[in-house]
């Protein structure tokens, strides 16, 4: 009987076990979160993230122990100094108190101006926008185009620690509090969607689950705080960053690749989530002269050679939006997306019988220090500079033109191409 007993109690033990290793829980991304020990990448060596964060939560004496124990060499010393000045509380040093959130915020009036005509505009797009204080000055470049909207499609802000709000908080905080910034920001709407720096950590998804991981709702509430988009995926009900605009007849289709990713490691994973694959549908149904949508990882197959992050790692899902563009014969699709660290310009071969050639215009170098190389098969490419992306639409022309433009923090146009509304058509 004892040993019965002994039987059903391990037994019952072993359940929650079990139960970790089930389909549903195992999609959620394992957090590599490591503060400690700052990557030695460039994007984020410029900082103590461990440090910023015992301070951001009060542990002062913590922080400058921390401190005074490590070493310089892969930190840049005046981020060293700057927070030992914060954590000693010295009355020269930067003030933040994550506590008064909310802060008088820059955020855009995203009304468009709709008095204004919308058959010949510019908008502006990118992503890799780590806080990196000589290249904040990306924000001015701009801001002299004078650009309809500026899109961000993830690596918005580097944060890479979903389950701490105080980091969260302070990331945007930093880079809402700058000059530069500001200036853009009360002069062009800025619409966002996340990738996985400012959702998670680096390659990390979220998973079917709407409220599992915990800190993912958390995560979304103060995304929300931080953009002007006009809804944020399915509200309150089903979280996410999804969203759709009008600019006169271009239609902006934005998605999140992130809040309901699934494993890349599962047989048929799904990026965006049956809800909001349905969305995007619909979405691309409605009729436009230009269908713009805006993904956070390209859609281009080999951007990323050897990685499931992109959209190479859903390919069963990027195949079907593909034949839903074909058989629905939607016109006039054009893709932009971001995460690489350069700007490019791919031309895709769906292999869909009659399906015309998809383009994507990526750019993801607003003002990362880090930097990806070039790729041999893209119509061209840049990575010399930090750079955005210009779009230019002339919906006068009897035919309709799209115009790509790569331009460095310089204000350099450095590659260009036109594309045809009769291009973009069966």
């Amino acid at each position: 009987m004892r040993k019965l007993s002994i039987k059903l109690l391990l037994c019952f033990l072993l359940v929650p076990v079990m139960d970790l290793s089930s389909p549903l829980l195992a999609q959620a991304s394992k957090l590599k979160v490591n503060n400690e020990s700052p990557s030695k990448r460039d994007q984020v060596k410029r900082m103590h993230p461990y440090a910023l964060k015992l301070i951001l939560q009060g542990r002062n004496k913590e922080a400058i122990k921390y401190l005074e124990n490590i070493s310089e060499k892969a930190v840049n010393p005046k981020h060293t100094k700057m927070l030992m000045d914060m954590a000693l509380e010295k009355s020269n040093a930067w003030k933040l108190d994550a506590k008064t959130w909310p802060w008088d915020r820059a955020l855009p009036n995203t009304s468009l101006k709709k008095e204004e005509a919308s058959d010949k505009f510019t908008i502006a797009f990118g992503g890799g926008a780590g806080y990196v204080p000589e290249n904040e000055r990306i924000w001015d470049t701009i801001g002299e185009i004078d650009p309809r909207a500026l899109i961000l499609l993830g690596d918005n802000v580097y944060i890479d620690d979903p389950m701490t709000p105080e980091m969260q908080l302070f990331h945007y905080y930093r880079r809402q509090s700058q000059p530069e910034w500001s200036r853009l920001a009360k002069k062009v709407p800025i619409y966002g969607i996340w990738d996985d720096h400012d959702f998670t950590t680096n390659d990390g998804w979220g998973g079917p689950d709407i409220e599992e991981p915990k800190w993912k709702r958390e995560v979304w509430k103060i995304f929300k705080d931080n953009y002007d988009n006009p809804y944020y995926g399915g509200g309150e009900k089903q979280p996410g960053c999804w969203f759709d605009f009008w600019i006169g007849k271009v239609h902006f289709v934005l998605i999140d690749g992130r809040y309901y990713r699934e494993s890349p490691k599962l047989k048929k994973p799904s990026m965006l989530g049956s809800s909001q694959m349905r969305w995007l549908k619909d979405s691309l149904k409605k009729p436009a002269t230009f269908k713009v949508l805006c993904t956070n990882v390209p859609m281009t197959p080999n951007v990323k050679p050897g990685s499931k992050d992109t959209w190479d790692g859903y390919a069963q899902e990027r195949d079907s939006i593909f034949r839903f563009i074909a058989e629905q014969k939607i016109p006039g699709v054009v893709i932009l997306s971001a995460d690489r660290h350069r700007s490019d310009a791919y031309k895709i071969d769906t292999k869909i019988e009659g399906m015309y050639s998809l383009y994507e215009w990526q750019s993801s170098r607003l003002t990362n220090q880090h930097v990806h190389g070039l790729i041999k098969h893209s119509l061209f490419g840049y990575n010399e500079k930090q750079s955005y992306g210009r779009v230019d639409f002339n919906l006068k022309n009897e035919d309709p033109t799209i115009k790509y433009t790569v331009v460095s923090i310089d204000g350099e146009s450095v590659h260009s191409m036109t594309l045809k509304r009769s291009d973009l058509q069966f």
